[in-house]
């Protein structure tokens, strides 16, 4: 049966596939997060903090001055100067005292702030205050990590390459999932295109930084009709986001048959 399987690989994946629109995404990757200096721990005390909407960032900074006593600095309108970089005007900011009625607030341009970020986690902040420039290398902080453990209903959505025939995977149903950082499983049984009944066991390696997840080493295997390992392979799933509704991150693996990018996630199951 096996190797039947292996010389039906268009088969399988028209069983389990459908073509996929072209990708709809927003902008980019969401820098939200608190960020400090990297590597992570070397420089506590003093931090950046990036909300992003879109395209634009607003960031607040925290740092010292030449007396050492506290600074803060707000980059309102920190626009994209492309998908991993944006820039913008950094001011000081007075305003009213707070046990008093408010009266606004006040912003003098100081300078300029800026990021360029080489990868979800890792990038380059550059600032200057009066004339000041400072650079420095920042990474996301990390003080908890999510834990994912529970029902959810989703799975896999991914373009396949190097295969041939329908290359559009989607392998979606109820799903569990059981997390013991660092190890994490996802069961997804689900139905084929076709009405057969199949189950997807990933297992890797969970990890955090920030609020961003990441599984590595990851393996995967699908019994599909009765059929062990109709499927085997590695994936791995950067840039997992969750929260109380559930998850979702980038999605990358291969199998005997294909290569894979999409996406993997689910929302929360009530029952």
């Amino acid at each position: 049966m096996k190797t039947t399987l292996r010389h039906s690989a268009t088969a399988i994946l028209v069983s389990l596939g459908i073509a996929l629109p072209a990708a709809a995404t927003t902008f980019g990757i969401d820098y939200t997060d608190l960020w400090y200096n990297a590597p992570a721990e070397s420089e506590s005390g003093w931090g950046v903090n990036v909300i992003q909407q879109n395209e634009t960032i607003f960031t607040t900074l925290f740092v010292y001055g030449t007396d050492d006593t506290p600074r803060w600095y707000v980059g309102p309108n920190t626009g994209t100067q492309g998908a991993n970089s944006f820039t913008g005007p950094l001011y000081t900011v007075t305003g009213s005292y707070f046990v008093v009625p408010w009266t606004g607030a006040f912003a003098n341009q100081v300078g300029d702030i800026s990021f360029s970020f080489s990868s979800a986690t890792t990038g380059t902040l550059t600032y200057s205050v009066n004339g000041v420039t400072v650079t420095k290398n920042i990474v996301r902080q990390t003080w908890k990590n999510n834990v994912l453990t529970g029902n959810y209903v989703g799975g896999t959505t991914a373009f396949g390459s190097g295969c041939g025939g329908n290359g559009g995977v989607l392998i979606s149903g109820f799903m569990t999932v059981s997390q013991s950082t660092p190890s994490i499983t996802m069961v997804v049984n689900f139905s084929t295109a076709t009405q057969q009944p199949g189950r997807c066991t990933y297992s890797g390696s969970y990890t955090q930084t920030g609020s961003l997840g990441n599984i590595d080493g990851g393996n995967f295997n699908c019994t599909i009709d009765g059929v062990s390992n109709a499927l085997v392979g590695a994936f791995s799933i950067a840039e997992i986001t969750s929260s109380r509704n559930g998850f979702n991150g980038r999605f990358t693996g291969q199998d005997q048959f294909c290569s894979y990018s999409g996406y993997f996630g689910g929302i929360k199951d009530v029952f």
